[in-house]
């Protein structure tokens, strides 16, 4: 049993009595590690076993205690001697300078340090912090992309707000297993059952009460969190008022019982619903309850492995639920074990989808049973004025040893890994190898970019024996040649020889950039400085985006949002010495056809003897619906425009190519088509912006002896001239990116925030109180949309359950359908506690007792208010909302699609423009 002397601070027996020195951005040898790492860095020349490893994130809403937590995290693993504070600018993971002038998290930092539940062994966790600003998405999508599990905070004030679903979501979509901790229960008007309600209704997941919160009233009559209550263990951690939460009391019910008898009612009600709701997903739990006939004679360790198994599906279906106050530093210790206990390690997630072939169509699911070979994805790259280019990789199979010859898979460039390091924020230390399923950092990778998959290229592993994956092909197979032959279009199940030279990791996802700014040297002499600076940039941060104006040939820097171009400016001027300022903020505008093109054939004949005829049409989507568009592997998509490409049956060889392999020059055709396609694309016919959603089809014709051999040139030309015909032959109008916005605001400002979103910024209120609407209330082409995303999503699902049906592997199908995932919970199911509302003190628990006794959060004065406005009047919105509210509004919005710009917006748009 934990004492309060050994609960946190066992590690600190054996820590060196030097002072401790402040961070410093150097990389140290392991023979003198600084004093905050010496004892509780992982040994890098062994192993670490899998089962004792964790890599997790920690994702919420702007200002939830994300960094907050973090901090508590590394002091009471022994890995920090001191508590840094966000506000004093302190801690370990915001090191950036404007990080701590803001007090926000720009980027995500990763730190690695050792924890020992009780009656387990030490493991090893890698964390990410990641930012809770919109602008910064991206950040949190790359680093979700290499995580097993995610701790998500929320703020126990504020509940469930705009910017937390939508990690959720980002987090659902790659299946990450999840569990909730309940923030800020110290503060005046935190409400832990509301916000279990609201887990329930906007997160679409059962939420498993784990813990409760402890009040005790002081001599002025208010309500201080104690500590919380362990309704699986029968457990109370009382923590020590004011003090930095190393020390705790460890309490039974009887002592629960003695001093709060209400919240032991509720603490035994909390067991019995938890065992309940755990028994409709696992049949071992009731079996064992049928034995044993009551609920609290089942086990501690069967109720704690039954909600780890509901919680590794990744589908957020049951959610574990934990309380505590960071910034009290009370419930922080709990939440580390329940990392161990509920998240999984590396080898408990799904297998791994990769893809292979010229033109990345061949799919294949690697487990690590089958991993003989090393395949790494670099999920960040970040430049540091020492050390050069960081990149930051997950090892997904394989151990990446240190001065490794790698292959780059999606460049096909050859690197080599000089040095590899383990990050603790901004400190660094070197170590000879990163083993399966961690997280390192290599030096020396000169082309690695974001989203690159590296394979092993040395001899040795070249002539080692290839995994054993399982593939399906994309196609139907045709009749095999053997003597019981196969039914003609039957998928018949076969291994496909890897390609380990095109062997490609899932790619992370980069969102659009919708805000731009223009950049101006500040001469001719520092435009080269500049255009080197933008390199660096765009290698860090793929979601900036770096283009030329074709009229006035400024440079224009495309990012996600104003504090996003902020930040990246500044990173240019200061970080990278670039001498260049700011234009205003404009907004990406696109240009859009009003109707479908002419069918348009176009011949091209080059010097050399060779040409290429391609016929073109073009037809309008509505924000990437492909009805219009043949499902077909000859798809690509181009700034939201899907180019379906259409070769002869019967291809031969280009010209201008000594290869004479049939296959490479298809690949050879696609990409000049795909290239011509795209230069049209770019240029719009009348305001010669970037076009956008229009499916453009195009059909290289066969070669004929009049016409003369197929050339690579030709092909690009001939679709090039013929897209811009058809373009040509229609009138075209601007479309604008609009946004969804979701304001948060009080009750008594509401009426003036729903008039000015209505009224002077031309918006559409879509709900009060809900940031995701019942379709009932969306407008008839939201729906349409919405019945177009679905039909994709089944469609995808279909593909992805026959690739691991033939595999063998549909046990790990992670995937649901929209049918399934729609599911919506019955709140008067749903467990919710009263205890913790400050507002009501300690009550009855229970189902529509506690919804009838507290209402919605609505009553407590924060009002949501949905709504979808143009991005040019969100540009600067916050001001104005602010001036609305009296300082106490927020908003947070995200890029729902685009429309056509009426007529009597032409002149609010073309200031932007």
């Amino acid at each position: 049993m934990r004492t309060p002397g050994t609960v946190n601070w066992r590690n600190l027996l054996q820590r060196s009595p030097r002072p401790n020195k402040h961070l410093r951005p150097s990389v140290l040898p392991l023979s003198r590690l600084p004093a905050s790492i010496r004892h509780y860095a992982a040994a890098p020349a062994t192993a670490v076993e899998l089962a004792h490893t964790r890599n997790i994130g920690i994702i919420a809403h702007i200002d939830a205690g994300k960094t907050t937590t973090t901090e508590r995290m590394l002091y009471y693993s022994g890995f920090t001697r001191r508590i840094g504070d966000v506000d004093d600018g302190s801690t370990v993971m915001d090191y950036l300078p404007a990080e701590r002038q803001r007090g926000i998290t720009i980027t995500s930092a990763a730190i690695t340090f050792q924890w020992k539940p009780p009656h387990q062994p030490t493991h090893t966790i890698n964390l990410i912090d990641t930012p809770g600003h919109a602008d910064f998405t991206f950040e949190v999508e790359r680093s979700i992309r290499v995580l097993d599990g995610a701790v998500t905070i929320l703020d126990g004030v504020a509940g469930v707000e705009a910017q937390t679903e939508k990690v959720w979501k980002q987090a659902g979509k790659h299946f990450i297993p999840r569990i909730i901790f309940v923030n800020k229960l110290d503060r005046m008007g935190a409400r832990f059952g509301a916000t279990v309600r609201e887990i329930a209704m906007k997160l679409n997941g059962w939420p498993a009460v784990v813990q409760l919160p402890v009040y005790e009233t002081d001599d002025k009559g208010e309500d201080l969190l104690r500590g919380v209550v362990d309704i699986i263990e029968r457990k109370v951690y009382l923590y020590q008022s004011g003090g930095d939460g190393s020390k705790i009391q460890l309490l039974d019910y009887q002592w629960l019982g003695k001093h709060h008898p209400k919240l032991l009612d509720e603490a035994v009600d909390a067991r019995n619903a938890l065992v309940e709701l755990l028994s409709s997903h696992d049949d071992a739990l009731v079996e064992e309850y049928l034995k044993l006939g009551d609920h609290e004679k089942i086990p501690s360790a069967s109720i704690k492995r039954a909600l780890r198994a509901a919680t590794l599906s990744g589908t957020g279906e049951v959610i574990p639920v934990l309380c505590g106050a960071s910034f009290r530093n009370v419930g922080v210790q709990p939440l580390m074990d329940a990392v161990v206990d509920y998240l999984p390690c590396p080898s408990e997630r799904p297998p791994t989808p990769v893809s292979h072939g010229l033109s990345g169509q061949v799919r294949a699911l690697m487990t690590f049973e089958d991993a003989n070979r090393l395949c790494a994805l670099a999920f960040k790259v970040v430049n540091d004025p020492k050390r050069g280019p960081m990149v930051y990789v997950r090892v997904y199979s394989g151990t990446l040893n240190n001065s490794a010859t790698l292959w780059n898979t999606s460049l096909q460039v050859k690197e080599r890994a000089n040095r590899l390091l383990q990050m603790y924020a901004n400190e660094a230390v070197d170590i000879p190898s990163i083993p399966t399923g961690h997280i390192g950092v290599i030096l020396g990778l000169k082309e690695t970019r974001t989203g690159d998959t590296l394979i092993d290229d040395s001899p040795a592993a070249r002539a080692a024996e290839k995994a054993a994956l399982r593939v399906v092909p994309k196609v139907k197979t045709p009749v095999p040649k053997v003597k019981k032959a196969a039914e003609p279009g039957i998928k018949v199940k076969q291994v496909v020889p890897i390609d380990y030279k095109t062997l490609r990791l899932k790619p992370i996802d980069i969102p659009p950039p919708v805000f731009f700014t223009a950049l101006e040297a500040h001469s001719l002499s520092a435009q080269k400085q500049l255009d080197e600076a933008l390199a660096i940039l765009l290698r860090e941060d793929p979601s900036l985006n770096v283009s030329t104006d074709p009229d006035s040939g400024q440079t224009l820097l495309s990012g996600m949002g104003e504090l996003h171009l902020e930040i990246a400016t500044d990173r240019l001027t200061k970080d990278l010495k670039a001498k260049a300022d700011m234009g205003r903020i404009l907004i990406a505008f696109r240009e859009s056809l009003m109707e479908a093109s002419p069918t348009i054939s176009h011949t091209t004949y080059m010097p050399d003897g060779t040409s290429a005829t391609v016929k073109a049409v073009i037809n309008l989507l509505n924000n990437g619906d492909r009805r219009h568009v043949p499902r077909t592997p000859n798809i690509r998509m181009v700034d939201n425009n899907y180019v379906s490409l259409t070769l002869p049956g019967e291809t031969t060889p280009l010209a201008s190519s000594s290869n004479t392999d049939p296959t490479s020059s298809i690949a050879q055709i696609r990409a000049a088509m795909l290239s011509g396609a795209t230069a049209a694309l770019s240029r719009g016919p009348t305001y010669h912006l970037p076009l956008h959603d229009l499916g453009v089809l195009l059909q290289l014709l066969p070669s004929t002896p009049d016409t003369g051999p197929l050339s690579a040139a030709a092909i690009s030309s001939a679709a090039r001239v013929a897209v811009t015909q058809c373009l040509e032959c229609v009138p075209s109008v601007i479309v604008e990116p609009v946004m969804r916005v979701v304001v948060s605001c009080d009750e008594a400002s509401l009426g003036k925030v729903t008039q000015d979103i209505q009224g002077a910024r031309g918006g559409t209120i879509l709900a009060l109180n809900a940031s995701n609407p019942h379709p009932d209330v969306l407008l008839s082409e939201d729906r349409q949309k919405e019945r177009h995303r679905k039909i994709e999503h089944d469609r995808f699902i279909e593909d992805e359950r026959e690739m691991y049906r033939a595999a063998g592997m549909l046990r790990y199908f992670p995937y649901r359908t929209v049918a399934e995932m729609e599911v919506k919970l019955d709140l008067e199911d749903v467990w919710i506690p009263i205890t913790g509302d400050t507002d009501y003190g300690y009550g009855t628990s229970g189902r529509a007792n506690a919804m009838e006794a507290r209402g919605t959060r609505g009553d407590n004065g924060k009002r949501m208010v949905l709504a979808r406005m143009p991005l040019t009047e969100c540009v600067g919105y916050l001001k104005g909302l602010r001036s609305l509210t009296g300082g106490r509004g927020t908003f947070v919005m995200e890029l729902e699609g685009w429309e056509r710009v009426q007529n009597n917006r032409m002149e609010t748009v073309k200031k932007f423009m």
